[in-house]
């Protein structure tokens, strides 16, 4: 078992769940319910929540990031996006031999490429876009082939271009391969933590998408829409639902196509958390290759960049 740590004991680390809930929505969930995973505590900066995941998991709460990191073979980083860089720059320092953080990888492109000398071929680093973890998305990327070329799409999101808008991007990206920014649209939305969401548009093979910023002040959405030239996509309810739409001739006027629902898949997206942590061990094993990788945190870091209008 690979001895772990937890650096932060918020919601996305300990407490959007509990050891006895159904769903697996925490890191300390997903390596308690791993036989590869030997949760050995948390550390956080607020010493009180620590002691408090710490009490919910059945672990040790660090009192310095120092002794936390001294005995760990895994690290998770859980903290706020713009402490990335300075907890992954210090878990480096003890030679873990795999790091695990949540999106974005950081918040420039200045901090990006900083972590980038300090990992590339030396620290393995599994970024949580969580959506490529899930058995549906990897599905979805081999059945797009078939369809044939992608034409058009367009998508709805909000809470940070960054922050969440990154999640769509990484995703395009994963099904249909490299994304370019050609064009961001005015006003902008500014709806989470300085992070304002915008409109833009992003092409994508020889076709464009559309993304749409929506106040994350009044509701939360991610959903997108995919045309092919066979066939249709929509991704519904934050990713919880897959539609597919084929082409077929009109039952009343011949010689006229329309899409037409063929197949609806739901998503349990509590899956996620359990296919990072298989992904994870997996590597570890020595069975598989990282999903989500610094090169493809990199690539969708520099595309929000471009967006927000940083230098590179």
């Amino acid at each position: 078992m690979y001895n772990t740590i937890i650096i932060g004991a918020g919601n996305i680390a300990a407490n959007f769940d509990s050891p006895d809930s159904a769903d697996i929505l925490t890191h300390a969930h997903a390596f308690q319910n791993s036989t590869c995973f030997n949760l050995l505590g948390f550390y956080d900066k607020d010493y009180d929540m620590a002691k408090a995941a710490a009490l919910t998991w059945g672990c040790h709460a660090y009192e310095s990031l120092e002794s936390a990191l001294e005995s760990a073979q895994v690290v998770s980083c859980c903290v706020p996006d713009p402490y990335h860089r300075e907890i992954l720059e210090k878990a480096a320092k003890y030679k873990p031999q795999l790091v695990i953080t949540e999106k974005p990888l950081a918040v420039s492109m200045t901090e990006g490429r900083a972590i980038e000398q300090i990992y590339d071929h030396q620290i393995p680093l599994l970024i949580n876009y969580s959506r490529r973890f899930l058995k549906e998305f990897q599905n979805l990327r081999e059945a797009v082939k078939q369809y044939g070329t992608f034409l058009k799409g367009v998508g709805y999101y909000g809470k940070g271009i960054l922050h969440n808008g990154s999640h769509m991007i990484d995703l395009l990206g994963f099904l249909l391969g490299s994304v370019e920014c050609l064009e961001v649209l005015q006003p902008e939305i500014h709806d989470f933590e300085g992070d304002s969401s915008k409109d833009l548009i992003l092409k994508i093979q020889e076709g464009q998408f559309h993304m749409i910023a929506v106040d994350s002040r009044i509701a939360t959405i991610f959903e997108m829409e995919l045309f092919f030239e066979k066939a249709r996509i929509r991704i519904l309810d934050g990713g919880t639902r897959i539609e597919l739409y084929q082409i077929k001739e009109s039952n009343t006027y011949q010689g006229y196509y329309n899409y037409v629902l063929s197949r609806c898949e739901s998503v349990n997206y509590s899956n996620a958390m359990t296919g990072l942590m298989e992904n994870a061990q997996g590597f570890l094993n020595g069975d598989q290759k990282l999903l989500c990788t610094l090169a493809d945190g990199i690539d969708v870091l520099r595309i929000c960049m471009q967006i927000r209008g940083e230098v590179l």
